[in-house]
């Protein structure tokens, strides 16, 4: 059954929520119809384990398939107040992306290693992805996954337990969680972005609480350059205030990038919006 979305007020990208010395941040949703704004419309699904939203550009060609862009909120949020960021709606429908959006639950996640154990995350988005195929003709080769601060947490963690079902993952600020997995279970696509100046979550982790520790973003990426089958040689590149490093030489044929910025805990719509065209580049292997 399909119900309206009222739109609600819009709140800032950049999210310091604090629990104890705990603070993670922002944003993503999937379909049954439930509402309408200038730029989109908006559905909503449930599925088993939680609730999702989705923004959809208007006027779709009735047999186009479109591309997935999943967007895990931080704490403190929900899959409504990102829905209800016009930012964000009219980006997705310009680039003519469903912006799937799912809920954590208390407004926060279950990441691997991370103090919650609510829900199986990873199940969770398994459940999403077939409930939109269901209401959506999809681009099976344009599906990507995206967060910030804690929802970047969880787009590593997608990316490491079930990447085989996405094309892409650029994630903001987030990370795995201690203990780091020993592997990830396929090569793909990422793209990453951090501050070198966060203390919410820093490039080297921290303690969270009596026993558990953010990840550190570096031995993270080499992981990644293990699982791609990467190795040491890296092209550097300027992009406005990102430092990247690029390895795109991996014997997966997938392309690993690590981008920096002088900045703290931050999110940038314009991240999102370059990561999609970055993604836009990669090919299925």
């Amino acid at each position: 059954m399909r119900n309206w979305l009222l739109p609600g007020s819009m709140k800032n990208l950049e999210i310091y929520a604090v629990i104890g010395v705990f603070v993670l941040g922002l944003l993503v949703a999937t379909a049954s119809q439930a509402g309408e704004t200038a730029n989109a419309r908006v559905f909503s699904g449930r599925v088993a384990g939680g609730a999702y939203l989705v923004a959809a550009p208007k006027n779709i060609p009735e047999n186009k398939a479109l591309p997935i862009l999943f967007y895990y909120h931080g704490y403190g949020q929900s899959a409504r107040n990102i829905i209800n960021d016009k930012n964000l709606r009219d980006l997705a429908s310009r680039k003519g992306v469903l912006l799937v959006v799912p809920d954590g639950l208390d407004q926060s996640w279950s990441n691997v290693g991370a103090p919650s154990e609510k829900r199986d995350e990873i199940a969770f988005t398994q459940e999403i992805l077939r409930d939109v195929r269901s209401s959506w003709r999809v681009d099976d080769k344009r599906i990507w996954a995206s967060g910030f601060s804690q929802g970047g947490s969880m787009a590593w963690d997608v990316a490491c337990y079930m990447g085989e079902e996405f094309t892409a993952f650029f994630p903001v600020a987030g990370s795995f969680w201690r203990p780091h997995p020993p592997s990830c279970q396929t090569a793909v696509n990422l793209r990453h972005i951090h501050g070198l100046a966060d203390t919410v979550v820093p490039m080297k982790g921290r303690q969270i609480g009596s026993r558990w520790y953010q990840g550190d973003v570096r031995e993270g990426i080499g992981i990644w350059q293990e699982a791609n089958g990467c190795n040491d040689e890296v092209v550097e590149q300027m992009a406005e205030d990102l430092d990247c490093r690029i390895w795109s030489g991996c014997k997966s044929g997938k392309t690993l990038e690590l981008c920096l910025h002088q900045g703290g805990h931050s999110f940038k719509t314009e991240w999102l919006a370059q990561g999609i065209e970055w993604a836009e580049k990669q090919t299925v292997q």
